[in-house]
């Protein structure tokens, strides 16, 4: 008699903190019972497959940081690949559920339907093959009624490619578009779901029907629904992009994420979209909430760096410790201990004096208020510490 392996003490039974969920659903498998079959409902007993799905979408999906990490990392490739200082909404869109989701459905798993899950990161996600194939199907089914039928063609050859001897194409060629994983930027909320086929033999083999004596693979009202449950998203928030191969398409690479973001919405991704699954719509607000994060930690980033150039030129410890109180400190506190230190520069052994005096214009700098200080309260203090430097300015 075989023994399930997860039995075995050194095979892991329980989800681990901080562990990979998309790992633990689809390889970790639990509800066997000792001959290797998915354990059936009994009394007080939930059938394994139900149960799975429950445990898995009671977890956490994600760890937040990673995603934030990741999200940094997508949005500093496109703004190198467009070569800007500074991105804008029209660079990316933050595309949100408005109903259930479900990728990879096809995927073998013992609860019937699978998952697509990101390899590292450990959430649903859409592959950049498959936002590239809805952006294609959006576009040659004529969606966009301001195309014509030649329009869509050149379209076509110059987004996604030519393959020579293919639909008219004359030479193989690569789209001038680069599509990326549409990954969430926040945790994401799972939920168990079902659907309920009512002619599950006719649906696997009804090709294989000789005569109508065969009942049990002819679609009829004498079948019972067979419930099958699997595992959904509930609710996410996906950072979709295209990019151009070359900056001087940045123009077209936009039309297409905008017109992405109308085949997300319209035609849905995933599976189970005819039944009102996978529907992504735009959400500006929160676009325009991560850029304003995303420039807030460039920011921070930007001081912090500038912080440790500073204090690396730091080596005495009278240095540090005026860094300590002018730069570690709100700027209303640190302008009070500035005045501390121009009495204590005044009156300090000239090699000292001079190391307090740069560190004050270091700081007067740093406040815009040494270039240009305002005449009654700061250009005395200024010319304090110009008159110690004595000319070495």
């Amino acid at each position: 008699m075989a023994i399930p392996l997860y039995q075995d003490t050194e095979i892991p039974n329980a989800f681990p903190q901080n562990g990979h969920l998309g790992l633990w659903f689809t390889r970790f498998f639990n509800q066997y019972d000792e001959e290797w079959q998915v354990k059936k409902e009994k009394p007080k007993q939930e059938d394994g497959k139900r149960k799975w799905i429950k445990l898995t979408a009671d977890k956490v999906c994600g760890h937040q940081k990673a995603l934030d990490h990741y999200r940094n990392r997508v949005l500093n490739l496109i703004k190198a690949l467009k070569r800007k200082d500074k991105l804008d909404t029209n660079d990316y869109a933050i595309c949100e559920t408005n109903w259930h989701f479900v990728t990879g459905m096809g995927l073998p798993h013992p609860v019937e339907n699978g998952m697509a899950w990101h390899h590292t990161l450990g959430v649903p996600f859409l592959a950049g093959s498959t936002i590239k194939g809805l952006l294609r199907a959006w576009v040659e089914g004529g969606w966009n009624e301001e195309l014509n039928p030649e329009k869509t063609v050149e379209r076509r050859q110059n987004w996604f490619g030519m393959v020579k001897g293919e639909d008219g194409d004359t030479e193989d060629k690569a789209g001038q578009l680069i599509f990326f994983d549409a990954v969430p930027i926040e945790q994401v909320q799972l939920t168990p779901d079902i659907m309920t086929p009512h002619y599950g033999d006719w649906y696997a083999e009804g090709d294989k029907i000789t005569g109508v004596a065969e009942h049990e693979r002819i679609p009829a009202d004498w079948h019972d629904p067979i419930p099958i449950p699997f595992l959904a998203v509930k609710k996410a928030k996906f950072l979709v992009t295209v990019v151009a191969r070359d900056k001087s398409n940045d123009k077209e690479a936009r039309l297409a994420l905008k017109e992405l973001v109308q085949a997300l919405q319209w035609l849905g991704a995933g599976a189970k979209t005819a039944a009102g699954y996978g529907h992504l719509v735009r959400n500006t607000g929160e676009e325009t909430t991560q850029l304003e994060k995303k420039r807030e930690e460039e920011t921070a980033q930007k001081l912090a760096d500038e912080k440790e150039i500073r204090r690396s030129k730091l080596t005495s410890d009278l240095e540090k410790e005026i860094d300590q109180d002018l730069f570690e400190v709100g700027q209303n506190e640190a302008e009070k201990k500035a005045n501390d230190w121009l009495t204590k520069m005044e009156a300090a052994k000239p090699e000292d004096a001079k190391k307090i005096a740069y560190q004050l214009k270091a700081f007067y700098e740093s406040i815009d208020k040494w270039e240009k200080p305002s005449k009654k309260k700061q250009k005395p203090k200024v010319d304090r510490v110009k008159k110690i430097l004595n000319g070495k300015l």
